[in-house]
């Protein structure tokens, strides 16, 4: 058995004592599920190369405060490698939402070349590398899920907080911060009173039909005596990336109208801001923002109005354009194909300033966005409330209207099923399964 799994047993005993045995159990489980995915791998090697190839199958598992570099160091996988597997992996993957737990699988070759690269962040997807003559190609295995929509409803209870209510009703542990937000986009709950109701329909995939993927707040409605009656409608792109994937009105107004806009039509974050080893140079830094993953010549947007500040070369950032905003905040656009603006001009929120690139020190087509505060010094962009937009139009909004019409019907076949228990409590709940 893994030794990584008497580690972390020893650590909910330490933290939680002796009665969490259902954790425990869940944890032999996971930990009987990552073995066996080690024993697959080496079944898919030995299927693919024959017997007689000699391949040392390693893994390593994320620790808190990890990137993807700590891992492929800790595994011996040499710098160079390590560039490939990242710059192979970063389109398809997002490398900052790493969990601590997660498990990376390599084959290495006796020269200690990697010839396979396996990672699954849960257990209905497997994205895979193989080796070719010079890089690697990807490919991504997606395993049968199923697909649950519930309705929850409820009323506001005097001295409890939105977020035990929500949880009370049935939603899970892991929904109810989401659906939190999406309500307090909307309503001030300061002004919210005991009574007042809502109702939610949110969307689950889960595998072998108990284990959690993912969810989605398909919909959410709250009717006040003082706040009043809001709805807010999950819209989406046909690309699942957009930017535009978010909440809206029915009348396509998003929910956060005060805001910065999104720099890239697309949202695929391959760096966050923070403590990083550094991709090219292997050492520890600090990394002053965040890198959207992106293909060359994509168009990038001003985050918002402002007069730029700077637009010119250098060997780190490439091309690169800064803007100072109204706040004396100042966006920053590193490592761009083409600048489409000059020093001294003024910028509307999302009009385009220039195009992805990888000028610069840079592994591959990506934007870093950085940002300063009004003392000039870096800051985490993410800590900013950005939008891709304060109101969907055109094809956007006429797909939004298609939408809301269609979880209208989800909401009445959905209220139409059985009432069956919510999340393995005595709550009741109706719920639809899709597939």
């Amino acid at each position: 058995m893994s030794k990584y799994f008497f580690l972390l047993c020893a650590a909910i005993f330490a933290f939680t004592g002796c009665n969490e045995q259902k954790k425990i159990d869940a944890l032999m489980q996971e930990n009987a599920k990552l073995e066996a995915a080690a024993d697959s791998l080496k079944a898919l090697i030995a299927k693919a190369h024959g017997a007689t190839t000699k391949w040392i199958v390693k893994n390593d598992t994320v620790r808190a405060g990890d990137g993807l570099f700590q891992v492929l160091y800790r595994m011996n996988i040499n710098e160079k490698e390590r560039g490939k597997i990242v710059i192979a992996l970063q389109d398809s993957v997002e490398l900052a939402a790493l969990r601590v737990g997660q498990v990376f699988y390599a084959a290495l070759d006796s020269a200690g070349e990697v010839q396979r690269f396996r990672f699954a962040p849960n257990p209905a997807t497997v994205h895979m590398l193989s080796k070719t003559d010079s890089d690697f190609s990807y490919s991504r295995i997606d395993k049968p899920v199923t697909i649950r929509q519930s309705v929850f409803e409820g009323a506001l209870e005097a001295g409890s907080t939105l977020n035990g209510i929500l949880h009370k009703v049935g939603v899970s542990r892991r929904m109810v911060g989401v659906v939190s937000a999406v309500l307090q986009c909307k309503v001030s709950f300061q002004l919210a009173r005991p009574g007042d109701k809502f109702r939610i329909l949110l969307e689950e995939k889960f595998y072998q039909d108990s284990i959690w993927i993912s969810g989605k707040v398909l919909y959410a409605e709250f009717n006040g005596h003082t706040v009043g009656h809001h709805e807010a409608f999950r819209y989406e792109d046909p690309d699942p990336k957009s930017t535009f994937n978010a909440h809206y009105t029915e009348k396509g107004e998003a929910l956060i109208f005060e805001g910065l806009r999104y720099p890239l039509d697309r949202l695929h974050i391959t760096s966050p801001y923070g403590s990083r080893i550094h991709p090219i140079t292997g050492r520890h830094t600090v990394h002053h923002g965040i890198d959207y993953g992106s293909p060359k010549g994509s168009p990038v947007y001003a985050v918002a109005a402002g007069v730029v500040t700077v637009s010119g070369y250098d060997d780190l950032s490439g091309n690169k354009i800064a803007i100072r905003h109204r706040d004396n905040t100042e966006s920053w656009y590193m490592h761009l194909s083409v600048r489409g603006v000059n020093v001294g001009a003024k910028v509307a929120p999302r009009q385009v300033i220039g195009k992805v690139g990888s000028t610069g020190r840079s592994t591959g087509p990506h934007l870093h966005l950085g940002f300063k505060d009004a003392r000039g010094n870096w800051m985490n962009p993410a800590k900013k409330t950005m939008i891709a937009t304060p109101k969907l139009e055109g094809n956007r909004l006429a797909r939004l209207k298609k939408q809301v019409a269609n979880i209208r019907k989800e909401i009445e076949l959905t209220l139409a099923s059985p009432a069956v228990k919510a999340n393995d409590t005595d709550v009741l709940v109706r719920m639809r399964v899709l597939k």
